[in-house]
C-alpha cells in the first residue's frame, strides 16, 4: 500500500508525465482525472507500471482517462509476470 506521504509525488509523476506527452498546455488535472490517480494509488498500482504504460500510449489523449485502459492491461501483465516468479 502506498503511504499517505508518498501520494502527493505519486500524483504529480502522473500528471507531469501525461502533460509533457499529451497535454503540454494544461496546469491542473481535473477531479475526475484526480480520482483515476487516487484510484490506481489506493489499489496500489506501481508507479513505475504506470508511467510506462503512459508512455507507451500511443496517440494523443485529452484527459488522463485515456489512461485507464492501458494502465489496467499493464498492470495485469505486471501481476501475471510477478505471480509467474
Amino acid at each position: 500500500m502506498l503511504r499517505k506521504e508518498d501520494r502527493p509525488t505519486y500524483a504529480t509523476a502522473v500528471w507531469d508525465t501525461f502533460r509533457a506527452k499529451h497535454q503540454p498546455g494544461r496546469l491542473t488535472m481535473s477531479s475526475a482525472e484526480f480520482q483515476v490517480v487516487s484510484r490506481w494509488m489506493d489499489r496500489g498500482l506501481s508507479l513505475p507500471v504506470v508511467l510506462r504504460a503512459m508512455d507507451e500510449f500511443t496517440g494523443k489523449a485529452r484527459r488522463l482517462e485515456a489512461m485507464e485502459g492501458p494502465v489496467e492491461r499493464a498492470f495485469a501483465y505486471w501481476r501475471n509476470c510477478m505471480g509467474a516468479l
